[in-house]
């Protein structure tokens, strides 16, 4: 009898800092499960989710640029929430430390995130896609790093094992991921927020502790 595969599908955004703090719950839960179900594993995939369309974007053709328009994140934080952007960061900064994880909700910039996602595209064909994500992660919520256009692209993914970032810089230059990630924007716009997950054929929304994903876990043996 084979080993058991548990599919996990996410859609997510790389400056969603729930994702971040969601991703970090679901790996808990992942290393717990396998403690009471040796041998079962994991098929992560990740789907784009365009958090902030009103950012200026790129054209869909043209070249991938090495950088692109940014502002200061908490300048667009507080214009789209308010003053309740403390009150917010507080709450976050509470799951991250109970996920193991730094985010650095107000310092940084924000920008367009569909280049990334094409870059995401890449990194699964590798299958890497997961490491990559995680490394967007750290780089953007625990350094507050730049990596919305190629060159901060491509300064994370050299930090990831099995990408070649010769090949992804021409892969982003050709721009063929730019219709996958356009066609699952418009496809997942729908759902309402992320972090999204379908666990075999269970869905779950927002943001869940490692607990709750282990008893979804349970449901699909």
């Amino acid at each position: 009898m084979s080993a058991p595969v548990i599919p996990i599908s996410i859609v997510s955004d790389v400056v969603c800092p729930w994702c971040y703090v969601g991703i970090a719950q679901l790996q808990k839960a992942m290393r717990k499960f396998r403690q009471s179900h040796p041998g079962t594993s994991f098929k992560l995939t990740w789907h784009a989710f365009e958090l902030n369309p009103d950012l200026e974007g790129i054209s869909s053709t043209s070249p991938a640029p090495e950088t692109v328009p940014v502002i200061s994140k908490v300048d667009y934080l507080v214009s789209k929430f308010g003053k309740g952007v403390a009150e917010r960061g507080q709450l976050l900064n509470q799951r991250a430390q109970a996920a193991g994880i730094e985010i650095n909700a107000s310092t940084g910039v924000i920008g367009p995130t569909k280049l990334v996602h094409e870059a995401l595209v890449y990194a699964g064909e590798k299958d890497k896609q997961t490491e990559f994500m995680l490394a967007l992660f750290a780089a953007y919520f625990g350094k507050s790093e730049n990596i919305f256009g190629k060159a901060g692209i491509i300064k994370v993914a050299a930090t990831v094992d099995g990408l070649d970032v010769t090949e992804l810089g021409d892969y982003l230059n050709s721009r063929k991921g730019n219709k996958i990630v356009e066609d699952e924007i418009k496809k997942n716009r729908y759902i309402g927020g992320v972090p999204h997950y379908t666990i075999g054929k269970y869905e779950v929304h927002g943001g869940q502790d490692a607990d709750t994903f282990v008893k979804i876990f349970d449901l699909t043996m």
